[in-house]
């Protein structure tokens, strides 16, 4: 996947240059441009605000959305004008809001995940001021790539965080966040966005998902481990497969998009930290930083980190 050039933002609010009437006739131009036609209406609170912050990842879409109180409408005439299909999973972030869809209703919370489908009405009502991390994709491309089918999807229904589809919506978070501070990082993580979205809609419908799917969620279980345990200097692929209870062989087959394989990941999960540590503790040893970050002698970590920096680590942080 390519990330776009850049993250866009766009912001709306009322004031004394504009009413809460013309703020939202814009915001409903936004809202609609950034994701599907649709009928926006105002829930009155005094001023208005909204924002947008978008990503486009090949053909996955990746937004924050946040705004005061409002009611968001999917109707059948928006449906028609567009000949567009997709999926869509919101992950509240703050507040929540209430979705309607195919005669199902759900509250939304912060650390969970519902699905939605373009195709078919919904609405959703905002009481409150609120933000969400929304993913879209094409519903032709989950169905061709991963056997997806769109009316199996539990629509309207929320899943918590220590669900599949909940542990997804964790990634998704993070990788919202770190657009903000970080597109180039951002970009490379959500490389196998698709994958995990698709893994995450399965085990949401209670299929087995396919071979890619499936690894992509292995892969982000096996992520995950490695940042709790990367400062151990002892953790290697062993340790890792034993850990994630898996084999060797399966774990270089999920890490297969991965150049090095999982033994790189580590190394620069490790280099991750130590920039970390010399930004921000310029009082501490290099034998120290290189403790603990993970490796075993100080002359591996200097190698190490010119292999992955370009520079010595005194030289990084001097810099810093």
């Amino acid at each position: 996947m390519n990330a776009s050039a850049a993250v866009s933002r766009i912001d709306v609010r009322s004031g004394p240059e504009q009413s809460s009437t013309e703020a939202f006739e814009r915001w409903e131009a936004q809202v609609t441009a950034a994701y599907v036609p649709l009928a926006v209406s105002p829930i009155p609170t005094g001023r208005f605000r909204g924002y947008i912050e978008h990503a486009r990842y090949d053909e996955l879409d990746l937004s924050i959305i946040g705004s005061t109180p409002q009611l968001i409408r999917r109707t059948e005439s928006l449906i028609a004008r567009g000949a567009d299909e997709y999926l869509l999973a919101s992950i509240p972030t703050q507040g929540a809001a209430r979705l309607h869809q195919d005669s199902r209703v759900t509250d939304a919370t912060p650390g969970a995940i519902v699905f939605y489908d373009s195709t078919r009405p919904y609405r959703w009502d905002a009481q409150q001021e609120f933000e969400q991390v929304v993913v879209q994709v094409p519903l032709s491309r989950l169905h061709e790539r991963y056997g997806v089918d769109g009316r199996e999807i539990p629509t309207a229904t929320s899943f918590s965080a220590d669900t599949a589809p909940g542990i997804v919506a964790q990634y998704f978070r993070g990788v919202a966040g770190l657009q903000r501070t970080d597109p180039g990082g951002a970009a490379i993580l959500a490389e196998p966005g698709m994958d995990l979205l698709a893994a995450a809609v399965t085990a949401a419908a209670g299929r087995v998902p396919r071979d890619q799917s499936a690894d992509a969620l292995n892969r982000q279980r096996v992520l995950a481990f490695m940042r709790s345990h990367c400062a151990d200097p002892d953790l290697g692929v062993d340790r890792i497969a034993e850990g994630c209870r898996m084999s060797r062989r399966t774990l270089y087959r999920v890490f297969g998009e991965f150049e090095g394989g999982p033994g790189t990941v580590l190394r620069r999960m490790r280099i991750e930290r130590a920039c970390d540590l010399l930004r921000n503790a310029p009082q501490l040893p290099l034998s120290a930083v290189a403790k603990a970050s993970g490796f075993l002698t100080e002359r591996s970590f200097y190698r190490s980190f010119r292999l992955e920096m370009g520079t010595t680590p005194g030289a990084f942080r001097a810099m810093a």
